[in-house]
């Protein structure tokens, strides 16, 4: 080993480091990462939205199984594998593969997206706040209210605090939602179709096929307000696209490389299936019945109306809750990015300036178009992805050399940037012009970066063998997997023992009785709004009771 490697070890900046042994973290994690970011306040908006498709009810249950099932192969298989390959974040692979400058305007494109998405979190709950103090819906692109303004800055600044934590305070905050939107999706459920089947005038439900059958009628009947008329392969599309940004274009990267083995990316389904499928069906079930009930069109009801309307003051802690856990993980995506460009700020207050950010855009009611969102920002950044997935798995298979770009020591990957740049053109031409639906992009975009840069990568120098520059490379990488670890030995791991465990305890008796009164509310056997009330009570109690022993275990923390 020379000295010029420990110097660059020693040099390299801690956002570059690969996670250490001890920051990994069991299934637990992600599973709560997984249920407490796609269990979230976009669901609201989504669930709605398909309402709006045109769809028969048939084509929305087996368009979103079908299409979560192919975004969890994709977490796993793709994104999951190259980030327990190398432990580090996408930024810092990107930099290996696309060279310094080409990563730094890949980030500078990715970090706007997700201010877009964390916006719409954050304002998503402010939807829910507002009903409280009675500020009207904000239906215009911009605020119409200074106290729908005063309430987003109020919820962004709490969602920055709670970010400024870091990994460790934003995964167990997830954690700590995730029982609870479980379990408020399903006796939502269960209290709502009762109140469809009266506001309809329908029959009971005595069997799956009326359960079927009222969503065919009144839910997803085939028409739309909008006038959409989209079909089961537009839903598998969108639930595959939907998070196309995460999986295929490798953002949850940050996330699961501290995961101990790739397959805890299949942790994902949590999300995918408690997440996008149930949570979408019944989010739809919540807004279809909303508009029954009140006589207004959806497209005129916010998250907040809805949920008030059919769960009282429960409702809306919900879709605050369901914003933060949107918020928090996107701001920890976005300073991890930018990071990357303004190394020289450090990652808390780095936070701080995102919050500010965030926290003005969501101020602008039109920043809840969250499918939108998600789509465009897929679009955008997918081909890098592929980029990536091409060098990492493919190269090996067919002689050509990974990192070689780095080891031409080249500041931007020509190739790639050619590659990158045709597929978002490409995308958003054919998306743009109509020719096809958004929702059915990610294939033709996949097959063509793909091949895009095995022609480019080739002609460029990534056929060469690099001997000597891939001992170096390997020799550093080893050291630097060493240092981290060192730099890590003292770390008190996360544990929750005492007065947290008890708290602990009784909050998910708590929820138990949540759960039990829920589902009698459902079978008639407690009053709705006797039970609104109850649930709100309980609800506060367990959030106090798990916040609480959140907090008593963190204080315990220390991250070097």
């Amino acid at each position: 080993m020379t000295k010029n490697i420990m110097d660059r070890v020693r040099s390299t900046p801690r956002p570059d480091w690969p996670v250490a042994d001890k920051e990994q973290n069991g299934i637990g994690s992600f599973i709560g990462l997984y249920g407490g970011e796609h269990i979230a306040a976009t669901e609201f908006v989504i669930g709605a939205t398909l309402v709006q498709y045109g769809c028969t009810a048939s084509d929305i249950l087996i368009g979103l199984f079908i299409g979560n099932f192919l975004a969890v192969l994709c977490f796993t298989f793709f994104c999951a594998k190259i980030a327990t390959d190398t432990r580090l974040t996408l930024y810092s692979y990107l930099g290996r593969v696309f060279g310094n400058k080409l990563q730094k305007v890949y980030n500078i494109v990715l970090g706007l997206g997700l201010a877009a998405l964390a916006a719409a979190g954050i304002s998503i709950s402010g939807t829910a706040v507002r009903r409280v103090f009675n500020v009207p819906i904000q239906l215009n692109w911009y605020p119409t209210s200074i106290k729908f303004v005063l309430i987003v800055i109020a919820i962004g600044t709490v969602i920055t605090l709670i970010v400024a934590k870091g990994f460790e305070g934003v995964s167990k905050f997830a954690t700590t939602c995730v029982p609870w939107m479980i379990g408020l999706f399903f006796v939502g459920l269960l209290i709502t179709l009762p109140q469809l089947i009266e506001a309809t005038g329908g029959g009971g439900i005595h069997s799956p096929s009326d359960f079927l059958n009222l969503l065919n009628m009144h839910v997803w009947n085939g028409e739309s307000e909008t006038g959409q008329n989209l079909g089961v392969f537009h839903v598998i599309g969108f639930a595959w696209t939907c998070n196309l940004a995460w999986h295929i274009g490798l953002n949850d990267m940050p996330m699961l490389r501290y995961a101990k083995n790739y397959k805890y990316g299949y942790a994902s389904a949590v999300g995918m299936y408690i997440g996008h499928f149930c949570a979408w069906i019944i989010a739809g079930v919540f807004g279809a019945t909303a508009a029954i009930i009140l006589n207004t069109p959806l497209t005129l009801l916010d998250p907040g109306e809805v949920t008030f309307t059919l769960l009282g003051y429960t409702g809306l802690v919900a879709v605050i809750i369901a914003g933060w856990t949107t918020a928090n993980p996107t701001i920890y995506r976005i300073v991890l990015s930018f990071n990357v460009v303004f190394n020289k700020i450090s990652q808390k207050s780095m936070t701080y300036i995102i919050g500010v950010i965030i926290t003005i855009a969501a101020c602008f009611p039109y920043v809840q178009k969250a499918d939108a969102i998600l789509v465009y920002l897929g679009m955008a950044v997918e081909g890098a992805g592929v980029i990536c997935i091409t060098e990492h798995f493919i190269f090996p298979k067919i002689g050509y050399t990974r990192y070689w770009n780095e080891y031409k020591k080249q500041d931007v990957n020509w190739a790639a940037a050619a590659a990158w740049g045709i597929s978002i053109i490409f995308s958003f031409a054919l998306v743009l012009t109509g020719i096809i639906h958004r929702n059915l992009i990610l294939l033709p975009a996949f097959v063509l970066t793909m091949v895009l840069y095995l022609v480019f990568a080739g002609m460029a120098g990534a056929k060469e063998k690099y001997v000597e520059e891939e001992k170096e490379e390997d020799e550093y990488r080893t050291e630097l997997q060493k240092y981290a670890n060192e730099m890590h030995q003292d770390d008190i791991p996360f544990t929750v023992t005492g007065i947290a465990k008890i708290l602990k305890i009784a909050a998910f008796v708590i929820l138990g009785v949540f759960l039990i009164c829920g589902i009698l509310c459902g079978m008639g056997r407690v009053d709705l709004e006797i039970y609104k009330i109850l649930s709100l009570i309980l609800s506060l109690a367990y959030f106090g009771c798990n916040g609480t022993a959140l907090v008593i275990s963190l204080k315990k923390t220390t991250i070097a």
